[in-house]
């Protein structure tokens, strides 16, 4: 009886095609403006840290040269300790200039893949970090490039605010998704609302459609779970 009471409720309130289409948009909407707001903020990143860094360096530089020059010509003393400065603070630009590029795009990402390129990024982590890579294949450029700068965000919070003793990165290709596990045995309390970067990270994983679980009690441990589609 209950079943035949149910039946009728669940034919005639059935939400309909249409609507089930209105919030696929709205969703999708909200998504693409989350990924125009990351997008915008890694421009700022970017100019900053050109602006910051390298840009001020090479003014140095072309200030030394200057002042080395009108030495040189006057046969004063110390334009060789001006050229010396000068090539160390053009070093030191090139330094900076390095670290900008690798954190737009890593070489290692597009050359040798995502195994090598979250390698690397466990052997700059301050935390003792094992990766275990089990993918065969290679995802879309986007996925990746999403899968190795959330691992890069999630291992220098573990790093700066976990008080870790050891992390790990794990992941896996199910089927059509890329699921990507990061752990630490820190002291947990993780939360998207402390500015500790996770709004960014989950922001950047939902315009591909992905999906971000973080478990994170107080006294640890922290999990993040990612899954993206693995499209080609």
């Amino acid at each position: 009886m209950a079943r035949l009471q149910a039946w009728p409720g669940r034919r005639l309130l059935a939400p309909t095609a249409d609507m089930d289409l209105s919030l696929r948009v709205a969703h999708l909407s909200a998504t693409r403006a989350a990924a125009l707001d990351a997008h915008a903020a890694e421009l700022r990143r970017i100019e900053r840290s050109l602006h910051d860094g390298a840009q001020n360096r090479l003014v140095a530089v072309t200030v030394l040269l200057g002042a080395a020059r009108r030495a040189l010509s006057q046969n004063r003393p110390g334009a060789e300790d001006m050229l010396e400065r000068a090539q160390e603070t053009a070093e030191q630009a090139l330094a900076e200039l390095r670290t900008v590029v690798r954190g737009i795009l890593p070489p290692v990402l597009a050359d040798r893949g995502l195994a090598d390129a979250l390698a690397g990024l466990a052997a700059n982590c301050a935390v003792p970090c094992r990766v275990d890579v089990d993918a065969p294949g290679r995802c879309a450029a986007s996925i990746e490039a999403t899968a190795y700068f959330v691992s890069a965000e999630a291992l220098t919070n573990i790093s700066r605010h976990s008080r870790a003793r050891q992390a790990t990165v794990t992941v896996r290709r199910e089927g059509g998704r890329l699921c990507l596990r990061i752990e630490d045995d820190g002291v947990g309390g993780a939360d998207e609302r402390h500015g500790s970067g996770l709004t960014g990270m989950r922001g950047r994983i939902e315009a591909h459609d992905g999906r971000l679980t973080l478990t994170s009690p107080p006294g640890g441990p922290t999990t993040i779970d990612v899954e993206l589609p693995c499209g080609s």
